[in-house]
């Protein structure tokens, strides 16, 4: 598996120093099911397709995102 980097907004940082400092292991969970588990899925999504590489697809990343993009 690839190493992915998340990045946290302040209010997610406060979040997870409350959960910490209160160890709250039910907020703990829903912080990784809200929060967590959505960036992974995000960061781990293909980003850059070569133009060259065989099994790319126009509107590649509509489907794998479900997102339209800003020209299409």
């Amino acid at each position: 598996m690839k190493k992915i980097a998340v990045s946290f907004g302040e209010e997610e940082l406060i979040r997870i120093k409350r959960i910490l400092t209160d160890e709250d292991r039910d907020e703990a969970l829903a912080f990784i099911r809200d929060v967590l588990e959505k960036k992974v899925k995000e960061a781990d999504l293909p980003h850059c397709v070569p133009v060259f590489e065989e099994s790319y697809h126009p509107n590649q990343g509509e489907i794998v995102t479900g997102k339209k993009s800003a020209g299409g």
